[in-house]
């Protein structure tokens, strides 16, 4: 319950717990204490500011609601008098267009929709699914809410009956009535509910899981290190002070640290989940953030560059994987996933996306090396760029080299899965083009006229497209047996357009820099 109370109150306020000032005094909930009240007492929590608005985005709809100092507004704030639902028309409205054609205004009003709908389901009592049903062969398990016709007749009078006397007695302070209910439900779980049943063990892991929260404070740590690593990077250019060395060391150290804990956490949450922590679109970033960072703590030694890049890239992941579009609920798995094919071919694709994203921003930082080089530095960042280069073609010849692996082994997933190796599935045609674009740009080289670092290094930038394409684009965009969308695609994020605007202005100027160079040379 405490996942889905964590994941509720995140969904609806964008907080894991709800604080409000009652007479000049602060009064903080925890998830699971809020989430228990609002069902034993909707008709107060109605009146309770918890669903997040924008009201900017909002507009002219949402100006006359009474948004509080948190962007929070209550329940009854979108109802009228008379009951009917404020949002209902252009909900209604917004639902007609494909999403790419909705404007802010449309993308807003469904948020905010969705979360209404979210509370009037918990005020409903919709969500705790506490009861088992011993006719039910899929151990499928049931609210209070539930007509119970399916129980046993005695079972389900039990059902029906308990949780509203359990509200009952919480709402009239009869703590150890309530108690003792809580001590019946238990023991009804107990013997019905067995066989699903987590070992106390389990459930200490996930509270204890979900209390940490490892991954919001770790790429807040890593965007600082490899912020604070990058500069002194840099500064190592031009300088060799012992100082230096000595942050450096330090910083490293950190780093390591930091590493040590992620690792325990992603072993935390394999434990909790009961199959390998890389089975959806959260955990797939998660684990490429962790990869990414081992192949940083692999090749710092090579390049004072490998670390601080991997190591902010490995932040952004992780703070990517904290956006509205993807959840971080531990789930049960698809039948199809609960192979052992899962723990090996998608660990083995989604770790050649770590070395591949390494060689990627390697590539642009020497990019942006050469547009900063001037003459008094030339020397001493021409060094830094070749190592950059090499590291890139290293990092690149192992992602490419995992890869091609993690594409035969998902064919002998899918033969036993489906009865065939290879079917053109978007996803399998992707991981080809992926296959057949690092290839290319490793044997570039090959053509006196390409052999050069700017243009390796401009390559695996590009290259890198890709792989999201491969990782995210067919998930989302394409239909087929590895998608996650249905029906129209979702708009394509506008910071890609400012992206790949950006990769192609630092490319054009490291060009013409370079080119600025060697007419200079001649």
């Amino acid at each position: 319950m405490n996942t889905l109370a964590s994941e509720f109150l995140r969904k609806l306020s964008r907080k894991p717990y709800f604080k409000y000032t009652e007479n000049g005094k602060s009064i903080r909930y925890s998830a699971n204490q809020a989430f228990l009240a609002m069902q034993s007492a909707p008709n107060i929590w109605q009146y309770v500011p918890l669903i997040k608005v924008d009201p900017k985005k909002g507009g002219e709809l949402f100006s006359n609601l009474s948004i509080n100092e948190n962007g929070l507004v209550s329940f009854s704030e979108l109802l009228e008098k008379e009951g009917k639902y404020l949002l209902d028309e252009v909900v209604e409205n917004a639902n007609k267009k494909k999403p790419a054609e909705r404007s802010e205004f449309d993308k807003e009003v469904l948020k905010v929709d969705e979360r209404f709908n979210i509370l009037y389901n918990v005020f409903a009592g919709n969500y705790l699914k506490v009861f088992p049903n011993s006719n039910d062969k899929n151990n499928k398990w049931h609210s209070h809410t539930h007509h119970f016709q399916d129980f046993p007749a005695e079972d389900g009078r039990f059902a029906k009956q308990i949780m509203p006397n359990y509200f009952k007695d919480v709402n009239e302070k009869n703590w150890v009535e309530a108690s003792e209910k809580l001590g019946y439900i238990k023991t009804f779980q107990d013997v019905l509910g067995a066989d699903i049943i987590p070992s106390r063990k389990r459930i200490e892991a996930e509270l204890w899981y979900n209390q940490l929260n490892l991954n919001f404070w770790l790429f807040q740590v890593y965007f600082t290190l490899g912020a604070l690593l990058l500069v002194l990077a840099l500064i190592k250019i031009f300088t060799k002070k012992k100082l230096i060395e000595f942050l450096w060391n330090g910083l490293i150290i950190l780093t390591l640290i930091s590493f040590l804990i992620f690792t325990g956490n992603i072993i935390l949450r394999w434990y909790v989940s009961q199959h390998a922590p890389w089975s959806n679109g959260y955990e797939m970033l998660v684990f490429v953030s962790w990869v990414l960072l081992l192949c940083g703590l692999l090749t710092f030694r090579k390049s004072d560059f490998a670390l601080p890049l991997a190591t902010l890239f490995s932040g952004a992941l992780l703070f990517v994987s904290y956006l509205d579009w993807l959840s971080p609920e531990i789930t049960n798995l698809m039948p199809v996933l609960k192979s052992f094919w899962l723990k090996v071919h998608v660990a083995t694709i989604v770790s050649s996306y770590a070395p591949l994203a390494l060689s990627a921003i390697l590539g642009f930082m020497a990019l942006l090396l050469t547009i900063f080089k001037t003459k008094t530095t030339k020397k001493v960042i021409d060094i830094k760029i070749k190592e950059l280069t090499y590291i890139n073609e290293i990092s690149m010849t192992i992602g490419l080299f995992v890869l091609a692996v993690g594409t035969f082994l998902g064919g002998i997933w899918a033969n036993e899965s489906w009865g065939r190796y290879w079917a053109w599935d978007p996803k399998e045609t992707w991981a080809l083009i992926s296959i057949i674009v690092y290839a290319i740009v490793l044997h570039l080289r090959l053509i006196p006229k390409l052999k050069s670092n700017y243009v390796l290094n401009t390559a695996s930038v590009f290259a890198f497209g890709s792989i999201i394409m491969t990782s995210f684009g067919v998930n989302y965009y394409l239909s087929g047996l590895h998608s996650y969308a249905a029906g129209d695609p979702l708009p394509i994020p506008t910071f890609i357009y400012v992206l790949v605007a950006l990769v192609i202005i630092v490319s054009v100027l490291a060009y013409f820099r370079k080119r600025s160079f060697n007419a200079t040379n001649t």
